[in-house]
């Protein structure tokens, strides 16, 4: 929110931009330094201070005498999180991936072990595809499998190899265990996850994860299409992922300063 707090006679919106002050400084803010960076009088800032404190968005402590952001601000933001639906926030996204590529542009989650597709955008060249909402496949040699599967812990990834093993679908299928390590660590350092025909002969895609408000990964996005479309303008594609699987992350209210190397 961009409000210049003297220039506003509206006592909200100060109010608003005094709480967007403190959410700013996690160690707390004086009286002073409220009152200078809104540039609003200090008796102003103070009282508005006080109303907010009342209805529990501000709270001080009081052998600093320094405000923070209060556990009712916390809680209404915390249900807004709650609330924005991951199909909702991805679709605008995933639709202009779509037309900008011209390729068919997915969004998938992970379960037991596969990833289930539960939304798609065709592009102009979109071709057909085996993947339908709701079908499941695995996750060792999918784009969106990978992409999440990579910020997955190692026990977490193992447990996954054991039980599903590590099928051959095609001739470049990841089969052995170590070189599937091995890509999952090149996605993380990259950001983007890679599937040059490991599950279908002829198909490609290039995938990111989306992470939600905790930093945790919760799904993937992805453009696919015919093998030489997608890799004749790989660099572009990937940038398009990238993108687009921040924005998405970032509308779910995830700060990348909050990931790890492994999230679950």
């Amino acid at each position: 929110m961009k409000i210049e707090a003297n220039k506003t006679n509206s006592t909200l919106e100060r109010a608003l931009f005094l709480l967007e002050q403190l959410s700013l400084n996690k160690g707390g803010s004086g009286i002073g330094e409220l009152s200078e960076a809104t540039q609003l009088p200090k008796s102003t800032t103070h009282r508005i201070l006080e109303t907010l404190m009342k209805a529990g968005f501000v709270m001080q402590e009081p052998s600093t005498e320094k405000y923070f952001v209060g556990l009712k601000a916390i809680e209404i933001g915390m249900a807004g999180l709650h609330n924005i639906d991951l199909v909702e926030a991805a679709i605008p996204h995933l639709q202009d991936l779509a037309e900008q590529t011209g390729q068919t542009a997915f969004l998938a989650v992970y379960n037991e072990g596969e990833v289930i597709y539960i939304y798609k955008v065709d592009g102009s060249a979109s071709v057909i595809m085996n993947a339908i909402l709701g079908s499941r496949n695995p996750v060792h040699c999918t784009g969106l499998g990978k992409a999440i599967m990579a910020y997955f812990s190692l026990e977490a990834v193992d447990k996954i190899i054991n039980e599903k093993g590590l099928k051959q679908y095609t001739p470049t299928t990841i089969t052995d265990h170590q070189q599937f390590l091995q890509e999952l660590s090149k996605i993380r350092q990259s950001g983007i996850a890679i599937n040059r025909e490991e599950y279908d002969d002829g198909l490609s895609s290039i995938a990111g994860p989306i992470f939600n408000y905790t930093g945790k990964v919760i799904a993937a996005i992805s453009v696919a299409g015919p093998t030489a479309r997608i890799f004749e303008k790989q660099d572009e594609l990937e940038s398009y992922v990238k993108e687009k699987s921040s924005l998405i992350s970032k509308r779910l209210g995830f700060v990348p300063s909050m990931r790890s190397i492994y999230l679950s």
